[in-house]
């Protein structure tokens, strides 16, 4: 059953603040124990995005999520942004070097971020 990451009621798990909106994403436990974000399920980009709503970018050997975040947004926190508006299911496995990734402009950023925190 999917919960929140701040209802995991393991010590080891830490709390998000406020501002961590990763925290909007439903956690899943795996048979194994560990957890994991589905992101695509709580955060949905249609795949057909009006090109003027993004840019391209093309990924980079050293490239992670959270490095594009910082380099587009000035926020690391924002690598679900790029994740989930390019359908990445699994965040812990870095992009791979040559990948065309759609980046959200930030004024479409500061929207869905708005959105998000009203919901």
């Amino acid at each position: 059953m999917p919960i929140k990451q701040n209802q995991i009621k393991d010590p080891e798990i830490e709390k998000l603040s406020a501002q961590n909106l990763e925290n909007l994403f439903y956690v899943f436990q795996m048979e194994n124990g560990q957890y994991y974000y589905n992101i695509n399920k709580t955060v949905n980009f249609p795949q057909d995005l009006d090109p003027t709503l993004y840019r391209n970018y093309e990924t980079k050997p050293k490239d992670t999520w959270p490095l594009i975040a910082h380099v587009f947004y000035n926020d690391i926190r924002l690598w679900w942004l790029i994740c989930s508006s390019n359908q990445i299911i699994n965040p812990v496995k870095q992009p791979e070097p040559g990948t065309i990734l759609k980046i959200l402009a930030p004024e479409i950023v500061k929207n869905v971020l708005n959105k998000l925190k009203g919901a």
